[in-house]
């Protein structure tokens, strides 16, 4: 077990060595950044984290508010829907993990920490998001026993560290996602397990957001419900992110495989038209004031039909969302002999970033953020 989570660390540009001259504070003396270390939650971007604080958090969804917002939201406190779907999200992911491999675990884009408190008593947690708010309400709720602050693009932890590493729903919101599946395959040690759970391109939800983001589409569709309801509008302009990107069963299993990893298996999660006919239509909203008793039961049956129809094909492929695990073959390596040495130096472009790193993105925001 391990006693601090500070060991585990390593400077997200280069891999190298990290110092702490502080409690404060973290440096790589290859790059010559200086990483901060906030309310114990150490902050590592690829890049001089002390000088760039405002442009990395000065956003909106940065604030303490959108992540009260989100909080509230993803863990089910809002509606009886909400509640159906945090569960129904939690028992996709948690049903695979390996009880034998939680010494030590990641959860990547971990958030307010919803799965950190439900992984087994005796487990070392570890907790990292890009939302420096959302870790620090996970703090304050001791959820996990370590937080970083960081991208799933470049994590900054040492090659091998992980028994299980899982990610829920973090990957459709990123620029380079097979590039975060290789940077989760790699923390994860030989024989350890690699667990994601992911929006489903193969399944009509898809269609019914790609609807709602085009205005014309969304216009026409419209326009005979407002004629007949006037305030109506089944298929409203997208009000979350536009840059999700959602991925298919089979392409994510090709980048699992090409990161050495083998023996893919998993399952599907929601059904998904809750999304976009319950909720649209007000069958939900009505329903949870009139009859709420009977929204739970319908729920309650629909979970268990998830449960039972998630493991099998073709469910496991054309659900709403699908869960799959690989597990790291024995021995396997994703980097090079000179990349898991610290570097000793390391030339920078023009804005002060190592030049073989790619640069933090500013919009969108790349790790986890406010999921659909």
């Amino acid at each position: 077990m391990v006693n601090s989570g500070f060991n585990l660390l390593c400077c997200p540009a280069c891999r190298g060595e990290l110092e702490r001259p502080s409690e404060d504070e973290l440096q790589c003396l290859a790059c010559e950044f200086t990483f901060p270390v906030i309310q114990g939650i150490p902050v590592l971007f690829p890049c001089n984290v002390k000088e760039k604080m405002t442009e990395l958090f000065g956003r909106m969804w940065d604030s303490a508010a959108r992540a009260e917002m989100y909080d509230t939201q993803i863990e089910g406190r809002d509606s009886i829907f909400d509640k159906y779907n945090f569960e129904s999200e939690i028992y996709g992911l948690v049903k695979l993990i390996d009880q034998t491999k939680v010494d030590m675990v990641l959860d990547a884009g971990s958030g307010p920490g919803r799965f950190l408190e439900r992984l087994p008593r005796g487990s070392f947690t570890v907790g990292l998001d890009a939302s420096l708010e959302m870790l620090i309400r996970a703090g304050r709720r001791g959820r996990g026993n370590f937080l970083v602050c960081g991208e799933l693009e470049h994590l900054p932890f040492k090659d091998g560290t992980f028994d299980t590493v899982i990610s829920c729903r973090v990957l459709q919101l990123l620029t380079d996602q097979q590039k975060a599946v290789e940077q989760l395959c790699r923390v994860t040690r030989p024989g350890g397990d690699v667990i994601l759970e992911l929006y489903n391109t193969w399944n009509p939800k898809t269609l019914y957001r790609k609807i709602r983001l085009s205005p014309r589409l969304r216009g026409v569709l419209n326009a005979p419900f407002r004629a007949v309801f006037r305030s109506m509008s089944p298929f409203a302009e997208w009000c979350w992110s536009p840059h999700d990107t959602f991925s298919s069963w089979f392409q994510v299993k090709t980048w699992l495989r090409n990161a050495n990893m083998r023996g893919v298996r998993g399952r599907g999660v929601g059904f998904g038209f809750h999304h976009y006919f319950f909720q649209p239509f007000y069958i939900d909203g009505f329903l949870s004031k009139r009859a709420p008793h009977f929204l739970r039961r319908y729920y309650s049956a629909a979970s268990a039909a998830e449960r039972l129809l998630g493991g099998v094909r073709p469910f496991t492929y054309c659900m709403e969302k699908f869960t799959i695990k690989a597990t790291k073959s024995a021995g396997s390596c994703l980097h090079t002999a000179a990349a898991s040495k610290p570097a000793q130096s390391a030339e920078r472009d023009t804005n002060g970033y190592p030049a073989a790193v790619c640069q933090p993105e500013v919009t969108p925001r790349t790790t986890a953020r406010f999921r659909a």
